[in-house]
């Protein structure tokens, strides 16, 4: 069973849409930079829910965020957050916890960053890149061809793992793929901020090959094309 309806929820749909014994909560708050106390509370009041209707199923995954890494944003009102959603799934007896980086897709919500860097771009906007900001990007589909492999390996329960591309790139790389996409130069200042943060995928390295993904050289271009390259 799938709970909830974006980019995620339709990216598993066609796995475990249907499935009696596995449960993939995708539905909450969308915007990292949200910080209403109501939203958080709705979201929290909905998973218990879920959890208590699942306890006897196979698995119940949930989507954290790599950002509890992250200097820079782990002290923000919805890191913390997701932090509090990932001790009350850790309740669940068979539970999976899969932390995303920067997930790209199709999708209209206007807080994603290629989707603000895109519209920048594209109306001729001018913005900020922090020079020494680096992001990690991965295909939505990619999480879901290495999510179902996880979730199928029946051994990974009570488990927490990042789902996340083995590369991250700077913000003007990530500029020069959506400039290269639209055709068109981004007008934009680069400020001496920011900073990174390693991501650790060395215990799910054996599933990308098994998922049939490749993070090549190419990679950034090709997801930037697919989604940007024909607006």
């Amino acid at each position: 069973m799938i709970i909830g309806s974006g980019l995620l929820a339709q990216a598993f749909e066609p796995d475990f849409g249907r499935s009696p014994t596995v449960c993939i909560y995708s539905a909450g708050v969308s915007n990292s930079a949200c910080e209403d106390p109501a939203e958080f509370e709705r979201e929290h009041e909905r998973l218990a829910e879920a959890l208590q209707r699942t306890r006897d199923h196979e698995a119940f995954v949930y989507f954290g965020t790599c950002s509890v890494m992250d200097p820079e944003a782990n002290h923000t009102p919805y890191v913390q957050h997701k932090l509090r959603m990932e001790q009350c799934v850790a309740a669940h007896p068979r539970h999976l916890i899969m932390r995303l980086p920067q997930v790209v897709g199709r999708t209209p919500n206007p807080h994603t960053l290629l989707n603000f860097l895109y519209a920048r771009i594209s109306r001729s906007e001018a913005f900020r890149v922090w020079r020494h900001a680096r992001r990690n990007i991965i295909d939505v589909r990619d999480v879901a061809a290495i999510g179902t492999q996880l979730i199928r390996h029946s051994d990974l329960r009570r488990a927490t793992v990042n789902v996340a591309n083995s590369r991250s790139y700077t913000v003007t790389e990530i500029v020069a793929a959506l400039e290269a996409a639209a055709g068109k130069s981004a007008v934009y200042e680069v400020v001496d901020r920011g900073s990174s943060y390693e991501i650790d995928i060395t215990g799910i390295r054996p599933f990308f090959e098994r998922a049939g993904v490749l993070f090549d050289g190419g990679y950034l271009q090709r997801i930037v094309n697919e989604y940007y390259g024909k607006q």
